[in-house]
C-alpha cells in the first residue's frame, strides 16, 4: 500500500510542507485539479479539492471515500485504518486509463500562485487562536438548551481537533529543531 497526499499547490510548496511537516509520504501536485474534479471531490469557490480521504485498491477502483465539510471534517483512525485493512492489493492497475499530468511551470502557475505555503510557527497562532475561539462558542451555547448541547458537543469535537493538531504542530516544531 503506498500512502500519498495530494494538492493544487505547486511541487516547491508541497515538498516544502513535506520537510516542515517530516511527512513519512509525498505530496503530489494536481494543479488544475482535475483528480479532484473526477472524484466529484473539487471545491470551485475556493479552487481546491474538498478534504477527502480516498482509497483504491490495485485496480484504481475507489474501496474508502469520505469526503469533509471543512478542513476539520475527518473520520476517526480506526474507520480509515479498517477500511485500509481491507485493501489485499486486489488486481493491477488497469490499462489504458489517463493520467493526471501537469508540467513543472503549470504546476508552479498553479490554481493558488498567491497562497505561500504557511510556516509551521504560524500553524501554532493559528490554532491557537482557533482554539480560544471554541471556548468562546462553548460558553455561548451552554444557554442554549437542548440545541446549544448538540453544538456544544459538536464545538467540542471540533476543540479536540485542533488540539490534537496543536500538539503535533509542536511535536514536527521540537523534532525538526532536534
Amino acid at each position: 500500500m503506498q500512502l500519498a497526499g495530494i494538492s493544487v499547490d505547486p511541487p516547491d510548496n508541497n515538498a516544502a510542507m513535506v520537510r516542515k511537516l517530516l511527512l513519512p509520504f509525498p505530496l503530489l501536485s494536481d494543479p488544475r485539479g482535475e483528480l479532484a474534479r473526477r472524484c466529484g471531490l473539487w471545491n470551485e469557490r475556493e479552487r481546491v479539492a474538498v478534504p477527502a480521504i480516498v482509497l483504491l485498491d490495485g485496480s484504481a477502483n475507489v474501496r474508502y471515500l469520505y469526503a469533509g465539510r471543512d478542513f476539520a471534517d475527518r473520520p476517526g483512525d480506526e474507520e480509515v485504518l479498517s477500511a485500509a485493512r481491507g485493501l489485499k492489493g486486489a488486481g493491477e492497475p488497469p490499462e489504458g486509463e489517463p493520467e493526471v499530468v501537469a508540467t513543472a511551470a503549470e504546476a508552479r502557475e498553479s490554481t493558488r500562485p498567491d497562497r505561500p505555503p504557511q510556516r509551521l510557527e504560524d500553524l501554532l497562532v493559528y490554532y491557537r487562536g482557533v482554539r480560544f475561539a471554541t471556548v468562546a462558542l462553548g460558553w455561548r451555547f451552554e444557554g442554549w438548551g437542548e440545541a446549544g448541547r448538540r453544538a456544544l458537543e459538536e464545538v467540542g469535537r471540533y476543540r479536540a481537533l485542533v488540539e490534537g493538531y496543536q500538539e503535533a504542530v509542536s511535536e514536527t516544531i521540537k523534532l525538526r529543531e532536534g
